[in-house]
């Protein structure tokens, strides 16, 4: 009878658990960006995985499920950034040629940037350090929700940020210490294949024993440039104006680079031609610019002079103000003329191939990581919000929970119910002025109260 009852309890929570990794999202308008629109789609996600994606009719719905209702709403994979400074205690870039260090060192999962960054519906965010490096540390790509840094980490290892501002001096002068930084990691790496050749010529000639081995290990605090030089890791540098375009394209022929642009960069866009990579833009990707003969200013638009060139980019969000939000950015872009499928790819498919992560986010397909956010409309509208948003499976932004905003939006909530009786009983309400009118003219006595 216990051995009977043991089964039982084990089978119940056997169905628990599997109805705790199984998630269906239901009747919304599925954009899976690199495949077809579904209209009154179904996402079901199983241990944190896409495993069906279709039409309500053609897909079944497990009794375990939990079921996340999108009906009327737009479903779509979480945005994608590749290149973020947003997250960090500070930017201490007074020592530039640190590339040992990692960024998951400076990284404050309490931050409001991730909690910002939930909220507009990203999913994955690329963090580099600073701008104004030399040689910076590596990269992390996290989740944006987590206790600890550990529990946002998706990818560790994606790189060695570099850097061609000129922080401390001229832009020459910058890009001497940046040559002579990897003129000293490759001179460095001669040495070490030439000790370990003369280790290997004096064990065939005997001078050193047959089980002697060369145990020497390339220097910790080396190790990540060597990489880079070695082509073993990418390099992701920051070009902050045209003028530094060219040494970019030099140094891309050496080392395997991502572009990341700094603001004003519209007459490079003739060489980010010949890059033959997506580029990944600043932030700020519309501005004004006067002629100096006639004065007159013109508008620019970064992406659609790079959608006209042939030129895959990448957008970005601010940390802060207009640019921070995904609507702003693809509205900028859909505005000034670029394909409102370039946009939405530049925010997601192209950024996920930026990290080599394209067979697992970037686009809503069977097999991909369950990054999911539920729209209460079309991604480009200022009106639309962000309603729901899993990561592989789990929810872990509910708009109806959000503390922040229900801290902000509880003075609103009062007034509106204070608002109610009034609004439920109108004739009552319109007694009670002729009453008091009544007792302040001293007309009559006061009225016993009734309990």
């Amino acid at each position: 009878m216990n051995t009977r009852f043991s089964l039982v309890v084990a089978a119940c929570l056997a169905a628990s658990a599997a109805a705790q990794d199984l998630i269906a999202v239901k009747g919304g308008k599925v954009m899976t960006i690199t495949g077809p629109t579904i209209d009154d789609g179904v996402v079901l996600i199983q241990n944190g995985r896409i495993t069906k994606l279709g039409k309500s009719a053609d897909v079944e719905i497990p009794w375990a499920a939990k079921v996340v209702d999108a009906t009327g709403k737009v479903v779509m994979p979480t945005w994608v950034v590749a290149h973020s400074q947003g997250g960090q205690r500070g930017f201490n870039e007074n020592m530039q040629n640190v590339p040992w260090l990692s960024v998951a060192d400076a990284i404050d999962p309490a931050a409001v940037y991730f909690e910002d960054a939930l909220r507009n519906g990203v999913g994955t965010i690329h963090v580099l350090p600073g701008n104004q490096t030399l040689l910076g540390g590596s990269g992390l790509v996290v989740r944006p929700a987590g206790r600890t840094v550990e529990d946002m980490a998706v990818s560790g290892n994606t790189g060695i940020k570099m850097s061609l501002f000129a922080a401390g001096g001229g832009r020459l002068q910058q890009i001497r210490k940046l040559r002579r930084a990897l003129d000293d990691v490759r001179e460095y790496l001669a040495d070490f294949d030439r000790r370990k050749a003369e280790f290997e010529k004096e064990k065939a000639a005997g001078a050193i024993a047959a089980d002697k081995t060369w145990t020497e290990e390339i220097d910790r605090t080396k190790k990540g440039a060597c990489d880079l030089v070695q082509k073993k890791t990418k390099g992701w540098l920051f070009v902050p104006s045209v003028a530094e375009i060219d040494e970019a394209l030099r140094l891309d022929k050496e080392l395997d680079l991502q572009i990341v642009l700094g603001a004003n960069i519209d007459d490079a866009v003739p060489q980010l031609a010949k890059f033959g990579k997506p580029v990944i833009l600043d932030d700020t990707i519309e501005y004004f610019e006067t002629d100096e003969e006639t004065q007159k200013e013109k508008k620019v638009c970064t992406p659609k002079l790079l959608a006209d060139a042939g030129v895959p980019f990448a957008l970005t969000l601010g940390a802060g103000g207009p640019t921070s939000y995904p609507w702003w950015q693809l509205g900028t872009c859909v505005r000034n003329g670029v394909d409102r499928r370039m946009a939405l790819e530049a925010l997601t498919i192209v950024p996920a191939r930026l990290l080599g992560m394209e067979a697992q986010i970037g686009s809503l397909a069977e097999g991909k990581l369950g990054n999911v956010q539920v729209l209460t409309g079309d991604p480009l509208q200022a009106t639309t919000w962000v309603e729901t948003v899993l990561l592989e499976g789990e929810v872990v932004y509910d708009r109806a929970k959000d503390p922040r905003l229900q801290y902000l939006f509880a003075e609103d909530v009062k007034k509106a119910s204070d608002k109610k009786p009034t609004d439920k009983a109108p004739e009552k309400a319109a007694e009670k002025p002729a009453e008091k009118r009544g007792d302040a003219a001293g007309q009559g006595e006061p009225k016993a109260e009734v309990k």
